[in-house]
């Protein structure tokens, strides 16, 4: 069955590279949709979409923005007539997927689009700006947009743009003919939280809920992860929370390079969903390679945990402040939460005899949850390592029984 693809780009400078993936979409049997997200010039082809539509679906006019003659303020209208034109032939089931091609401007406009549709549309960004040396993750955001280096600039067709177009092009086909379509399911949904130090834990927590029926989503602990979690938690798409590996949190209280947003916990605290949280995770800092690190931070125990990332000792007063955040968010939620702190280390190598034990700075954690709070929150410490079955065990039928009532 033909898919109906959606190519975003500016025809007055990408019209011929936008032409060339539109003719590879077409050749392949599917419906190409080309949407002109530019301003200045004149469109190089013939869009389906034109570009004084995309300005009307952001409330403005092409003649208004040129009137302007600001740059970010045009930009941020076009983009925002794109993401309206995306989201609303998503809803009248005319979008299966969505290529863009562009360089920093065209990655703002293209990916703003993709951003607005649900996770399982393809959605494919060629960009010149996807690359080691510039920072694309708020071009992502917490949605499954692929995002391809273009190599060359996107500047006319020749030997690398034909190929790397075409690459693209053959992408999002591919992915649109083999798309899934919207997920659901009737069991009930589990989101955790894991990392590699916690690995152990959360599979032998899965195995658990699994074997009861649950539906079972874990998210990585680096920062945008807990970002998608809490959102399917403020949809209403999950029935329980096992917050592992909070590491992230840490990050963004000690400026880590994996940081949660500061609304972490929020929305699970506002929207009541049953949570156990666990402190995995967060007794340590990630830094960059060894020589990044400030020489202050290098007196503390580290692991250089591989050429890139070196795991620094989270101190006391850091997990006292930990402790307070967490407290903070989940003393005032509207549902059932537990709070399980493992005795014996937080993480794979915060064990005894390992490089990161200091069991005085995670206690630090314990007191900083009650420090203001004592008596209003559900604390249970466990004389256990956080990758000891049992503690798996102990802390799925915790969060079972948090459900059930």
């Amino acid at each position: 069955m033909p898919k109906s693809i959606i190519v975003i780009g500016t025809l007055d400078t990408k019209g011929q590279e936008i032409a060339f993936v539109r003719d590879l979409i077409a050749k392949r049997g599917h419906q190409p949709v080309v949407v002109d997200s530019g301003i200045l010039g004149e469109p190089a082809t013939e869009p389906t979409i034109t570009r004084h539509e995309v300005a009307a679906a952001a409330e403005s006019s092409i003649e208004a923005l040129l009137a302007a003659d600001d740059k970010n303020s045009a930009i941020s209208a076009m983009a925002k007539g794109v993401t309206s034109i995306a989201a609303s032939l998503h809803a009248e089931g005319k979008l299966d997927a969505v290529i863009a091609l562009g360089g920093v401007q065209g990655t703002v406009i293209g990916t703003a689009a993709m951003r607005a549709l649900p996770v399982g549309v393809p959605k494919v960004m060629v960009s010149t700006v996807a690359n080691g040396q510039a920072t694309f993750g708020p071009f992502v955001g917490t949605k499954d947009i692929t995002i391809m280096h273009s190599v060359a600039d996107i500047l006319g067709l020749n030997i690398i743009t034909r190929q790397v177009l075409a690459e693209a092009a053959g992408a999002v086909v591919g992915m649109a003919e083999l798309a899934l379509g919207p997920q659901s399911t009737d069991r009930p949904t589990v989101a955790m939280t894991m990392a590699g130090v916690t690995t152990a834990c959360v599979m032998r927590a899965r195995e658990l809920f699994e074997a009861r029926g649950y539906e079972v989503i874990a998210f990585h602990c680096n920062g945008i992860g807990a970002k998608a979690m809490e959102e399917l938690a403020d949809s209403g798409q999950l029935q329980g929370i096992l917050d592992l590996s909070p590491h992230d949190i840490g990050g963004f209280l000690r400026g880590g390079l994996m940081q949660s947003s500061p609304d972490r916990l929020e929305a699970v605290s506002r929207r009541g969903v049953p949570i156990v949280f666990v402190p995995g995770g967060i007794d340590f800092i990630l830094f960059g390679p060894l020589q990044s690190i400030a020489p202050d931070m290098l007196e503390r125990k580290y692991v250089v945990h591989n050429p890139i990332h070196t795991h620094v000792r989270a101190n006391r007063a850091e997990m006292i402040d930990a402790g307070r955040f967490v407290a903070e968010r989940l003393g005032r939620t509207t549902g059932p939460a537990t709070i399980m702190i493992p005795q014996r280390g937080f993480s794979q190598l915060n064990i005894e005899g390992g490089p990161l034990y200091d069991p005085q700075a995670d206690r630090g954690f314990f007191d900083g949850l009650t420090a203001d709070r004592a008596g209003k929150l559900n604390v249970t410490q466990l004389d256990m390592h956080i990758n000891e079955p049992a503690f798996a065990e102990a802390v799925c039928a915790e969060l079972r029984a948090l459900m059930e009532s």
